[in-house]
């Protein structure tokens, strides 16, 4: 069947099953999108909050919430940009000109916040940096949300969907590669002054655009949905909000995808803080421990494809929560001089499980949106995405914002010469917790909830599509 460039109607659900001689353009296409937002989201999540407190002398209380601040704007746009993406009717598509879009914006807000002027003055240099991070931040969701929802409109298939996803996981370890290791060498060879950070942003932000660009001519060959005939339009949060949580299998992942995200983001924030001033070891560590976390999560694809199919992927979803939450416990017992072998155990765990949780958490994400489509005969997978992401964001504004204050409470002291500054017994311990505890505690969390989720795919939905 032909769907080559083609508008795929509302109804026509199986249309969407069968790819044509460009396939491998989607699937790439796909492994794109993910790789440009997890390079420029992730240089911000490990180095973001360090450059603010260690070299912009901004407090990590203040540091915390304006991080917060951010993710609350980023968050509350974001089922506005999905709604938005749904009733898009352009010449590319529904979502094509929004890719495009957050591949300039995302790189624009990186070089402007590790490219912050030496304004003279804390209050200037805050704000200069909260404009960069919601050029940033903006950038991402333009990219994140139609991304997403491509992927579940590319067909009505689940297990195909979950190997859909798993070219989104592979591009996002890749980009996370390069938004973590790659940054963290740059800096260990270059220095830690502020010219060494706007380079290593330039960097990024180049891969950003230029795998976007290539994205979007891959992207133009997948199949396309239209909105329903009728279809309400509007941008209401409140409304999107309802129309989500109704659909009680998201409502059941959102509610663990919250407590994980928080886990993994005060795990990855502090991190940085951990090597630097508890290992005592320079960033060459963290770029080593981010590249054998990115070689376990994408050698980890197969099996948690295979797993998800023998055991469904609820409980492998589980499973590797549970794995991650023990991986992050176990920095507890690291010491000062803790050796690189170690380390590197550590991340090719962590990686393995992180790839787990990400292939699990969007398969059945795309699992819980068709669901929706079943039922009510709508397209709103953009809609889904931006709520899902809403949800996101919370979860990872309430992260930083914990963390700074946590810090700042047990007395850390902020910088501007690159964090040569000792930190007291007390400090040393927050960052310790924010390591370990805190991630293994959000973990736990989301067990719990998870083991009340019931979607059945085979149940559920495809003799639905069948019927249709």
């Amino acid at each position: 069947m032909e769907t080559k460039n083609a508008d795929i109607a509302a109804t026509d659900a199986p249309a969407a099953k069968t790819y044509d001689s460009s396939t491998w353009q989607i699937r790439i296409g796909s492994f794109l999108v993910p790789l440009a937002h997890a390079a420029g989201q992730n240089v911000v999540m490990v180095l973001g909050l360090r450059f603010l407190t260690d070299s912009l002398a901004i407090s990590a209380g203040v540091a915390g919430l304006m991080f917060a601040l951010i993710k609350i704007y980023d968050g509350l746009t974001d089922p506005i940009i999905g709604a938005w993406s749904d009733m898009s009717t352009t010449r590319w598509g529904r979502r094509i000109p929004f890719l495009l879009a957050g591949g300039v914006a995302m790189p624009l807000g990186l070089a402007m916040l590790f490219g912050t002027p030496d304004f003279g003055s804390i209050i200037m240099a805050q704000a200069f940096v909260l404009l960069a991070m919601v050029i940033h931040s903006t950038g991402y969701t333009l990219l994140t949300i139609p991304g997403f929802a491509m992927v579940v409109e590319a067909s009505s298939d689940h297990k195909e969907r979950t190997r859909l996803m798993s070219w989104r996981v592979y591009g996002n370890a890749v980009g996370t590669l390069l938004g973590t290791t790659l940054p963290a060498w740059m800096l260990s060879r270059l220095g830690t002054d502020r010219s060494d950070h706007l380079a290593m942003a330039l960097v990024v932000g180049g891969i950003v655009f230029l795998s976007t660009l290539l994205a979007v001519k891959l992207l133009s060959k997948a199949p396309r949905t239209v909105p329903k005939p009728g279809q309400k339009r509007g941008y209401s949060i409140i409304s999107q909000g309802r129309m989500a949580w109704a659909n009680r299998p998201f409502r059941t992942l959102a509610i663990a995808h919250f407590f994980l995200l928080f886990g993994t983001a005060v795990s990855t924030g502090a991190l940085a803080y951990f090597t630097r001033y508890v290992l005592q070891a320079g960033d060459g560590i963290l770029g080593t421990y981010f590249l054998v976390a990115t070689i376990g999560m994408v050698g980890s694809m197969p099996i948690w494809v295979r797993v998800s199919d023998k055991i469904t992927k609820k409980w492998a979803y589980i499973l590797a929560m549970a794995l991650f939450g023990a991986v992050k416990f176990s920095w507890m017992f690291a010491q000062t001089g803790e050796s690189v072998q170690l380390v590197a155990v550590r991340g090719l765990f962590a990686g393995f499980s992180g790839g787990g949780m990400i292939l699990c958490a969007y398969a059945l994400l795309s699992d819980a949106v068709r669901y929706d489509f079943v039922r009510n005969g709508e397209r709103r997978e953009g809609a889904f995405a931006g709520f899902t992401t809403l949800l996101d964001k919370m979860s990872s504004a309430v992260a930083p914002a914990a963390m700074g204050i946590f810090l700042s409470a047990m007395g850390y002291v902020s910088s501007t010469d690159g964090g040569s500054v000792e930190q007291g017994p007390d400090a040393l311990m927050a960052i310790r917790i924010c390591v370990t505890i805190l991630p293994a505690l959000a973990m736990g969390a989301a067990i719990l909830v998870m083991s009340r989720y019931d979607l059945d795919p085979a149940k559920h939905i495809e003799p639905e599509e069948t019927a249709a």
